[in-house]
């Protein structure tokens, strides 16, 4: 993921996982700011894509120098056929996050008002900084919304009024809901499968997942091994030049289910 944009980064881990230079670059210890200068030269398993400008590639160097930076930056033809892996979409979820990648999430409760999964990502282009930006969140009914955010960013495509950028999802999942009482299944739309959808500056673009069960001995599930969907982002520039991204299939697992257990009586 991109290092955050202010506050403390380190050359290792001590400022965070999001903040860490060689965190997101590579390199092994001992670390030296030296080494990671955008001049095409590196060892030590350390790459800058040279898209990165804000780093420089020679002279002086500083920390401030790295904020909103990432290791992966998709430029020309290098955009197509090719998705960067994003902790925690399709990667190694972040420190503290466990093992839960996006769109994988379980619930069982037997009080309250039932449980509730749901995965959600979203998209928009960032004219200004020129990318698109991926927001993405899994959770229950007992968290609130907290997106991941992360960019895609191209420096040889023109993210303007002159070129169209669409997304489009193709999902490929079952789905099953208890034997005597169903659980919800919610899904986008199916006419929004596997088609180009366009996005904007001013609204997200978004995909929600969700699996209620609010009733007594409700369960459900969207998904298993090896079901899930792929994400395609497209660009058409000025000239009516194509390229496309895609994420490859992501495994989509989500189950919910509520057993209403009546209070004892005396």
């Amino acid at each position: 993921m991109a290092i955050e944009n202010s506050g403390a980064i380190s050359l290792g881990t001590a400022a965070g996982t999001n903040r860490s230079i060689s965190g997101e670059f590579g390199g092994s210890t001992s670390h030296s700011l030296s080494e990671y200068y955008r001049d095409g030269s590196y060892s030590d398993s350390i790459s800058i894509p040279p898209g990165e400008t804000d780093i420089p590639a020679s002279g002086p160097i500083k920390f401030s120098d790295f904020y909103g930076t990432a290791s992966f930056t998709l430029t020309g033809n290098e955009a197509i056929g090719s998705w960067p892996t994003i902790p925690p979409f399709g990667g190694t979820a972040p420190a503290g996050a466990g093992s839960q990648a996006w769109g994988q999430k379980s619930q069982f409760r037997n009080v309250g008002n039932g449980a509730e999964v749901t995965a959600q990502i979203q998209f928009k282009v960032d004219e200004t900084n020129n990318r698109v930006i991926m927001q993405s969140d899994t959770t229950d009914n007992q968290q609130t919304t907290s997106f991941d955010e992360h960019y895609l960013t191209y420096t040889d495509l023109d993210i303007s009024q002159s070129s169209v950028w669409q997304v489009k999802a193709d999902w490929n999942y079952t789905t099953s809901t208890g034997p005597n009482y169903h659980a919800t299944i919610t899904e986008p739309a199916s006419n929004l499968d596997n088609a180009y959808r366009t996005l904007n500056a001013s609204n997200y673009v978004s995909y929600i997942w969700k699996v209620t069960a609010d009733s007594a001995n409700e369960t459900g599930e969207i998904g298993g091994f090896g079901e899930g969907v792929t994400f395609y982002l497209r660009n058409t520039d000025g000239s009516g030049t194509t390229r496309e991204v895609n994420s490859g299939n992501k495994t989509i697992f989500l189950r919910a289910g509520f057993t209403n257990v009546s209070p004892e009586g005396p």
